[in-house]
């Protein structure tokens, strides 16, 4: 093969263009098809003789050198993310296109097999994917670790349902004027049989990459209205669940939030639906249009929504003017000042997100608050609404039920 016989090193080069998709979806296939001749005749020109460019499907190119240096590897595919980068002219539409690059090189005292380096490389795709697109990345071992980890808590995840391993944990939302807990957040955990707990900002992006978050979520939403149920009857509490992106798509998601707030008994108004900002931006025009329509029949039922990380994307006023949301959840990134020259100007902020707030007449939460003085500006601020350590750590059900005989 080429990988044994160069003599500098051979290297293997794994291209995947960001958001072709889009381009199908938006302008149709033949658009799209012209799109992949286009990208592989300025491929084409970057390579020299000896260079291998093959299309290995969909959108997904590798170019093989087969006697080159790693920086000399990684000085080509920079021009390829620049090259690439250029608009596309095709009929009427000026597009726009990214690609994300895997680089693979041997190490002196490795002999691959082509599988295993086309395996290598994918891992470094992956990883440039992961780091938001349109970069390159070297492989290195520790991708490979990477992987094998995820893949084995993603094969464990799998049996964490039936195994019972699932818990939630609730965080209060206190009302800063009267100390009074208006609701709680249901927020995942998982304590695998005879190991340590995973953290969550670990095992909730595997579950969404493998799918398996619609079958969590499923029990998730179950679980928190079950528990609900009880604080909302006694103390009038509302309980919000996070809402993935995947779930958002599901076409019976609708159907299953209104049968869980039936079964369970609990007043749609008791309960609150979290999402991100950052699940709308990764669906296409047509796809935030339809998950509108399902995230207003759901508020049309009385169920209210709430957009979570506030002030942290870059679209975010132009979603509130078409959203159906009710409550706006400001980042904790807002509430903490690194320093003196900060402080002033977080403070500005959290003050124009507040003011814009009531001009729409929606709710708001303060996230991460953890000090008296943070508590004591919000007040000063006219915030009323606020969540963090300084109330409470994410409690079992059993504690929220000890601190609501506790509390005002």
């Amino acid at each position: 093969t080429a990988a044994a016989d160069a003599p500098t090193g051979p290297a293997l080069l794994l291209l995947d263009l960001d958001g072709f998709k889009d381009v199908n979806d938006t302008y149709g296939h033949p658009i799209g098809d012209d799109l992949l001749i286009d990208v592989a005749h300025r491929l084409r020109a970057l390579t020299r003789p000896g260079h291998t460019l093959a299309r290995l499907g969909g959108d997904e190119f590798a170019l093989l050198l087969p006697a080159t240096t790693p920086t000399a590897a990684t000085t080509l595919a920079r021009r390829i993310l620049t090259t690439l980068a250029t608009p596309y002219r095709l009929g009427p539409h000026d597009i726009h296109l990214t690609t994300s690059i895997g680089i693979w090189t041997p190490t002196p005292d490795t002999t691959p097999t082509p599988a295993e380096a086309l395996r290598d490389a994918d891992l470094a795709l992956y990883a440039a994917k992961a780091a938001g697109r349109n970069q390159l990345t070297p492989f290195d071992t520790t991708l490979r670790t990477a992987r094998l980890q995820h893949t084995r808590l993603a094969a464990g995840l799998r049996q964490a349902l039936t195994r019972n391993e699932l818990s939630l944990a609730y965080q209060p939302v206190v009302d800063l004027r009267t100390g009074t807990i208006r609701a709680v957040e249901a927020l995942l955990r998982w304590t695998p049989t005879d190991s340590r707990p995973v953290p969550p900002d670990v095992f909730i992006p595997i579950a969404e990459d493998t799918g398996l978050i619609t079958d969590i979520g499923h029990w998730a939403l179950h679980q928190a209205c079950t528990d609900a149920a009880r604080w909302h009857t006694s103390h009038h509490l509302a309980v919000t669940v996070n809402i993935s992106g995947r779930q958002l798509r599901d076409p019976a998601f609708a159907d299953h939030v209104l049968a869980a707030t039936t079964r369970h008994r609990l007043p749609p108004a008791a309960l609150i639906l979290e999402i991100t900002e950052s699940m709308l931006l990764a669906t296409t025009p047509a796809e935030t249009t339809r998950i509108i329509a399902v995230l207003t029949r759901l508020r049309d039922h009385g169920i209210r929504i709430a957009l979570d990380d506030f002030g942290t994307g870059y679209s975010s006023l132009a979603y509130l003017r078409t959203l159906p949301v009710d409550i706006l959840k400001i980042d904790r990134s807002f509430t903490t000042a690194p320093t003196a020259a900060d402080h002033a100007q977080t403070r500005a902020f959290t003050k124009a997100i507040l003011e814009l707030s009531a001009s729409l007449h929606l709710q708001t939460i303060v996230e991460g608050v953890e000090t008296h003085d943070q508590a004591v500006l919000l007040q000063q601020l006219g915030s009323p609404l606020a969540q963090g350590y300084l109330f409470s750590p994410p409690a079992t059900a059993d504690q929220i039920d000890d601190l609501l005989h506790t509390t005002p």
